[in-house]
């Protein structure tokens, strides 16, 4: 039996310390060391928009800003009510390693960073106010880290199950691929529009990135592993990628097909079935070796 206690922070943020034992034992003895506790370690959580049923959930962890990898840590997630905090999954979180960086920068330069997320895949029952906590085995203790997220009813974002937008982005036929793409050079996913994709009834992968003015750093690393995948499914799998600003100017604003997927964050990556319904998508540094099963998945669909 696991009994559960909140600190509520702020306007009702929370943040949990949570003591498990056997059914009928009495609580620790010795309290669990809350997070805050402990400034130098934290638990991002990555993934910007939650919503109920199975989520991808990404968070990282942190030792002094850099991240901790580990191969696999355990993630538990609470639905917080009130000033309790039940306990209602257990998940194994794996790492994914991702470099991050500008595009074109050395791997051995101080601009470029080597990181990654740990992602699992919990189950959200209700909305509202939830939290995880992760234990970091660090010099022989176990700290436990803890953060809490909310959960919507529905993603802003169109979700899995749902019709991919039919976007008539403009494409190398229209105009020059450096005005599609802010890459130098350009990759070769702008033959066809997301409309025009889908109206040919293969499967498809979209991915919203900009390899010059990515806000979070992920997007080369991103666009390199997209790359990569697209060269496997060669014939098979159509590939589009959306710059995620006008004419692959910043000033520009964003682009009209990342406005009408109502993003807010970028990379991402979405799979699309022969039917033009998605199923599958990725926020952030995501490597080949998530988005591979998800396109193999849809080619037996």
């Amino acid at each position: 039996m696991c009994n559960a206690k909140v600190l509520l922070c702020g306007l009702g943020v929370a943040l949990f310390v949570a003591g498990c034992g056997s059914s009928g034992s009495p609580p620790n003895a010795t309290p669990t060391v809350p997070a805050q506790k402990q400034p130098s370690y934290q638990l991002l959580v990555a993934s910007s928009q939650l919503a109920l049923g199975r989520q991808r959930f990404t968070f990282g962890l942190m030792k002094n800003n850099h991240p901790v990898e580990r191969k696999t840590v355990t993630a538990r997630f609470f639905l917080v009510k009130g000033k309790s905090a039940v306990l209602q999954d257990t998940l194994p979180a794996s790492f994914n390693f991702f470099a991050q960086g500008l595009p074109n920068t050395p791997k051995n330069s101080a601009a470029f960073a080597i990181g990654g997320v740990y992602v699992s895949y919990p189950v959200f029952t209700k909305p509202g106010n939830w939290g995880v906590e992760a234990d970091l085995q660090e010099g022989g203790r176990v700290l436990p880290l803890q953060a809490a997220f909310s959960v919507q009813p529905r993603l802003t974002i169109p979700e899995v199950g749902q019709p991919a937008p039919r976007t008539n982005n403009p494409t190398v036929s229209q105009m020059p691929a450096t005005k599609l793409d802010s890459g130098r050079p350009p990759d070769d996913m702008h033959k066809l529009s997301i409309a025009g994709a889908i109206a040919q009834h293969k499967p498809l992968v979209v991915l919203f990135a900009t390899a010059a003015f990515c806000e979070s750093r992920l997007c080369g690393p991103e666009i390199e592993s997209v790359q990569g995948v697209e060269n496997k499914f060669r014939g098979r799998v159509n590939f589009v990628h959306i710059e995620v600003y006008k004419n692959a100017v910043f000033a520009d604003g964003y682009a009209p097909a990342f406005l009408a997927w109502h993003l807010q964050t970028e990379p991402w990556v979405f799979v699309v079935n022969r039917r033009g319904l998605i199923s599958a998508e990725f926020e952030g540094a995501t490597p080949a070796s998530e988005i591979v099963p998800a396109i193999q998945q849809t080619l037996r669909g």
